[in-house]
């Protein structure tokens, strides 16, 4: 296997972006590449005390076996396509049925682990936030960004409104992150107690796996189509 040189000093949303194989492995070692983006590879270790070492190898070999995926898109316009496609109709689908599933294992389960309780008030609060927050980038944001990808002049009130939005998703995002790491630690990251039905299995699971889209979606939004949006609208300025 050739060595894949990684420099731990570049930005974690830059070195997702470039190799996205990387982000099962960071997610391995709890480490943000998506609100978190703007931090290097090196702080984030020391941070959490790991070593170089300890991620250099399965870093490489993520690399190795891992497409580029985001080669499936070109231009903003196919990334807002693709972020639509694969997260916003994922979360429309996923977050219904997954409330579902969070009430009935705290109705059943919630007498031996009541932190299930909790989280049946959490994840409607979450739910919420996220809903309204794809549907206020369709109807708002993306549709500016998309005139920017065309190429085509933005008035000084769309500029204004852009830059208001995408702060106001960034912020958004944070509060989504702050929402399912509560759900995180509460579950003691999504382990199965010994005493869990299937479908409390399964709800946790599901759970884990909302966390895991979620940080790709704000990544590619975060880290990608965001910041290509601000550079273009500089270069418009």
């Amino acid at each position: 296997m050739s060595e894949t040189t990684i420099d731990f000093n570049r930005a974690l949303g830059n070195l997702v972006r470039e190799r996205p194989a990387y982000a099962n492995v960071l997610e391995s070692f709890n480490i943000d590449y998506c609100c978190g983006g703007d931090q290097s590879l090196a702080d984030a270790c020391r941070e959490r005390d790991f070593t170089v070492e300890e991620l250099r190898d399965e870093l490489e070999a993520a690399a190795q076996r891992g497409a580029n995926v985001e080669g499936d898109w070109d231009g903003l316009d196919e990334l807002a396509d693709l972020i639509i496609e694969t997260h916003h109709d994922y979360l429309r689908e996923e977050l219904p049925e997954l409330r579902d599933l969070v009430e009935t294992v705290s109705r059943v389960h919630g007498e031996n682990h009541p932190e299930l309780h909790t989280i049946e008030e959490v994840f409607p609060a979450l739910a919420e936030e996220m809903r309204d927050h794809i549907e206020e980038e369709e109807e708002d944001g993306f549709p500016i960004i998309r005139k920017l990808a065309r190429g085509e002049s933005l008035t000084e009130s769309e500029r204004a409104r852009l830059q208001d939005e995408l702060k106001h998703y960034e912020d958004d995002h944070e509060e989504t992150a702050e929402y399912l790491d509560r759900i995180a630690e509460l579950t003691n990251g999504y382990e199965v107690p010994a005493d869990a039905c299937p479908t409390y299995e399964a709800t946790l699971s599901r759970l884990e796996a909302l966390e895991e889209d979620t940080h790709m979606h704000v990544h590619r939004e975060n880290n990608v189509l965001f910041e290509e949006a601000k550079t273009l609208l500089k270069a418009q300025g």
